[in-house]
């Protein structure tokens, strides 16, 4: 029965722990449902989508309700003339079914709704790369913490073993006191350890608009190694997947259409109007009024106008095409240095591992010196820091590491859409 309880309590425990884990694929979840950042975006999808409903409203009748009273001299009675006054009481349909400028606007208010979507997915890349790298930094603290743990017990070892020999006459009071700082100094390390791993956990909170719990942890696996692809597949996936490009794309689109829009200034509009009055002197006055008009306009020369707006705004193209070549060399540029970084980091990842595995060898031997009498604290000391420092430069070479590896998913577009696109 005891055994039985015992097991729920570790199952419980295990369950508690994992619930308070977050992994990268929760953390984008956590983005798109609260990041402030995402909601502005899309309530500019949304603005997009309500001034496209209004262009194509304009082609409904607008209706005008008219009520008018003038004061007018004379007015001729009986007798003299006076200032009397006139009323007027009306109601208007008005309606302009062929607008050719309108039509194609409709166009480009369809493309800016795409052109907003892409920006949406422009800034979930940005924010889905930010967060993974908190979310990497809190992996590579909360092992660093763990190391500082492991060495501030060492180091209180240390100074167990220097009282012993000190009180045994073996050495003297000064490697104590050294012993003794070295603990403060472990401690001091610790401390500030915490202190980072609570700013960095601060700081991906803020992007989730605070919606993770105290004491959440990063459930991410710092790779040791990665395999890549070739530069020239990488370069393709990328500008295949990154939504700058779909973006951009658009906007070319658009200025097509305004050089469009330019162009059908001098292009016919047809107005309709139906309009009922009723007037007279009497407050409710009793003339009917009727009128009907159909109005075809066809503008045919504007003193060359609209041929040099439409060059303008062929410049706007110019410019936009230019702009996407300029954006394939920089997504182009990204991937080149992301590949190098990551190389680069795993060529740092085993040198500080061989460090590491030294700089353990190289404790372990001088500590049992010290024991036996055969080695002084400053060489212990000596490679106690050395230890301290092979062990968070190899966390630090894999933080590097999976860092790299997470910005070329971004340069590729991979870490938005993964597979697809």
């Amino acid at each position: 029965m005891s055994k039985s309880i015992l097991l729920l309590l570790v199952l419980f425990f295990f369950s508690l722990k994992n619930s308070y884990a977050v992994t990268i694929s929760q953390l984008k979840s956590l983005i798109d449902r609260y990041s402030l950042e995402i909601g502005i975006e899309k309530t500019a999808i949304e603005k997009s989508k309500l001034l496209r409903k209004a262009t194509f409203r304009s082609y409904f009748p607008r209706i005008s309700l008219t009520g008018e009273v003038d004061e007018f001299y004379p007015y001729t009675g009986f007798f003299s003339k006076s200032w009397n006054q006139q009323y007027t009481l009306g109601i208007s349909v008005s309606a302009n079914p062929l607008n050719l400028q309108r039509n194609v606007q409709l166009k480009v208010d369809k493309y800016s709704i795409e052109v907003n979507k892409d920006a949406l997915e422009k800034t979930r890349l940005e924010l889905y790369s930010q967060a993974i790298n908190y979310l990497l930094k809190l992996k590579t603290l909360e092992k660093l913490i763990e190391i500082r743990k492991e060495l501030l017990r060492s180091s209180k070892e240390i100074l167990k073993i220097s009282e012993k020999k000190y009180k045994n006459g073996l050495v003297l009071i000064t490697d104590v006191l050294k012993s003794k700082a070295n603990v403060e100094k472990a401690k001091t390390s610790l401390r500030n350890t915490e202190k980072e791993y609570s700013q960095a956990f601060n700081l991906l909170n803020e992007l989730v608009n605070f919606s993770l719990k105290t004491g959440e942890k990063a459930e991410v696996e710092l790779l040791e190694e990665v395999k890549l692809p070739k530069i020239k597949k990488l370069i393709s996936i990328a500008l295949l997947k990154r939504p700058e490009i779909y973006k951009l794309k658009k906007e070319i689109e658009i200025a097509k259409l305004n050089v469009e829009i330019q162009k059908k200034t001098l292009s016919p509009q047809l107005n309709f109007s139906a309009s009922y009055t009723r007037s007279g002197t009497a407050f409710f006055p009793d003339k009917d009024n009727y009128q009907l008009s159909a109005v075809l306009s066809f503008p045919i020369f504007d003193s060359g106008v609209t041929k040099l707006k439409s060059l303008a705004v062929t410049k706007d193209l110019i410019s936009k095409e230019l702009s996407l070549k300029k954006q394939e060399n920089a997504i182009k540029r990204e991937v080149l240095n992301a590949v190098e970084a990551v190389n680069s980091a795993m060529e740092e990842v085993k040198s500080a591992k061989s460090f590491l595995n030294y700089s353990k060898e190289a404790y372990k031997r001088v500590l049992n010196e010290y024991k036996l009498g055969v080695s002084d604290i400053v060489a212990l000391l000596q490679a106690f820091d050395n230890l301290k420092t092979a062990e968070e430069s190899y966390i630090n070479s894999l933080f590097n590491l999976n860092s790299a590896y997470y910005e070329l998913k971004k340069a590729t577009g991979e870490l938005l859409y993964g597979g697809k696109k």
